[in-house]
């Protein structure tokens, strides 16, 4: 199987990332900095995560609410577009195939996010299209991330816990999601991967936080 590789990878190895193959992807597993200098930067600062691994299987059209409320455990008439919810794909037996987070980003258009090494078999279960390879996702987390996001992409700043929208930054449509992979205050960023590099650098450097 052809390894893949993220739209931010040679800016990861500029950056002198430690790389190593994760679920069919090669992926930055830690920084010179080290992985604790990181831990305590997200826990008390803001930092910026790759995790463009994550699979997006995009569903639209009028059918596309039925097929996920009936292929997925969690009831999506508790949420409404603009959220999202946590949820599972069961296997025949009903055992847990993948955990997976549904963002409903308009009326009839859904990305579920599932692990990376289930991409296909979430696909193949719901249908749909895998649009991973056309995004990166860029998760800024920590206690100060919505205040270090105001000054690269305010509009992102303000997607709330759980809520989802779709945002443009210097000329392109991004999808924004607040669930906080990391159990800290946060939002992941699905953008254009032509524009991923751009965003990532932005993200890195903003204008009121000195570089981490």
């Amino acid at each position: 199987m052809d390894v893949r590789h993220s739209p931010l990878d040679a800016a990861h190895r500029a950056l002198g990332a430690k790389m190593v193959a994760f679920s069919g992807w090669e992926m930055p597993l830690s920084y010179p900095s080290g992985t604790l200098a990181e831990h305590r930067t997200c826990r008390t600062g803001a930092v910026a995560f790759d995790v463009s691994h994550l699979g997006t299987v995009r569903l639209q059209g009028t059918g596309a609410f039925d097929t996920i409320q009936r292929s997925l455990t969690n009831d999506l008439t508790k949420i409404r577009p603009g959220r999202a919810q946590y949820t599972h794909l069961l296997d025949h037996d009903g055992s847990v195939m993948d955990d997976i987070i549904v963002w409903w980003v308009a009326r009839n258009e859904f990305h579920v996010m599932p692990n990376a090494a289930n991409t296909e078999g979430v696909r193949q279960a719901i249908g749909g299209d895998d649009v991973t390879g056309a995004r990166a996702v860029i998760a800024v987390q920590g206690p100060e991330s919505r205040r270090w996001l105001a000054d690269v992409m305010p509009e992102a700043a303000e997607v709330g816990r759980f809520h989802v929208a779709e945002t443009p930054w210097r000329g392109v449509s991004c999808v924004v999601a607040g669930t906080g992979y990391t159990g800290e205050e946060g939002v992941e960023i699905a953008v254009p991967a032509a524009a991923a590099a751009e965003l990532w650098e932005a993200c890195s450097t903003p204008a009121s936080y000195p570089p981490v």
